[in-house]
């Protein structure tokens, strides 16, 4: 049974309120973040033209590459009761959320986390965004299939009223073993959290979705992803980052651009993600 979890806890069992030079830190982070999107959406026009194939597609090349028919990944019964789950939830909190419920990863997104967590069976997953927690909790549940694996999750709460009560909010309890929530902007977090993690396995950024932070991000986290782990990205269509990893040599590189067809909420939008595996000789 799904069953959504409180407010996120920071850490592994949770830690006290932030001080109040923290949270001024945090603050001022988060206007920074927001004032560079701005300004780079209005000089860009806000789309890089990439060159995008369908979900379908992506699906297929997957299967090519690993090795493996996804179908049946698709079809098991722990994503099935995610979706159902998290599409409950979200509903549920609309009249007193505090967020913008399009700060969700997209189901075909959420899909996505899922079904490469269980085709590459991670040791150590890493992201960066959480909101409600919504590609946390795929993760989560493809971990909880593999029966292996952990979550490091970088974020921090926006700048609204009773944030921290719906912080990761859709993230079961029984997941939540598994999950160690970062607080802090990726630029601060992720050079001292990945010389502790070593190796990540799979990499999904769903954060700031600004030229400079994308590419902080690749830049970061390529060089530390094991050979044949995956990067997964949301928005890549606001600029030209995602693209720069063809410079890397992927075995696979894709853009995906679609449309939904069960949204985890509001009606069926069109979505943009990018897929990128490093080279192996063995994907099984």
């Amino acid at each position: 049974m799904y069953d959504p979890g409180s407010a996120a806890p920071e850490g592994r069992g949770g830690k006290a309120q932030p001080s109040l030079g923290r949270r001024l830190l945090e603050g001022w982070d988060l206007l920074g973040g927001y004032a560079a999107a701005a300004i780079e959406r209005l000089r860009s026009g806000g789309r890089h033209p990439y060159q995008t194939v369908g979900w379908e597609r992506a699906l297929g090349d997957l299967e090519t590459l690993c090795g493996r028919e996804v179908g049946p990944i698709l079809r098991e019964r722990a994503l099935l009761e995610t979706e159902v789950g998290v599409r409950r939830l979200l509903r549920e909190i609309r009249a007193e959320d505090p967020f913008l419920q399009r700060w969700a990863a997209d189901s075909l997104l959420a899909r996505a986390c899922y079904l490469l967590c269980r085709l590459l069976r991670p040791r150590m997953v890493l992201e960066t965004g959480v909101a409600y927690g919504v590609s946390s909790a795929f993760l989560l549940a493809a971990l909880e299939e593999n029966g292996r694996g952990e979550l490091h999750s970088v974020d921090l709460p926006p700048l609204r009223p009773r944030a921290g009560r719906f912080w990761g909010i859709a993230v079961p309890e029984e997941f939540r073993g598994r999950w160690m929530l970062h607080r802090g902007s990726s630029r601060r977090v992720l050079p001292g959290l990945l010389a502790e993690l070593g190796e990540v396995d799979l990499f999904l950024h769903d954060s700031l979705h600004t030229l400079q932070n994308m590419r902080f991000e690749f830049g970061a986290v390529w060089p530390r992803l094991r050979p044949g782990g995956a990067v997964l990205a949301d928005d890549v269509e606001r600029n030209a980052a995602f693209g720069e990893l063809l410079e890397r040599q992927p075995a696979l590189w894709r853009v995906v651009a679609d449309r939904e067809r069960e949204p985890l909420h509001g009606p069926a939008a069109p979505v943009v993600f990018g897929i990128a595996v490093k080279p192996s000789l063995n994907y099984s």
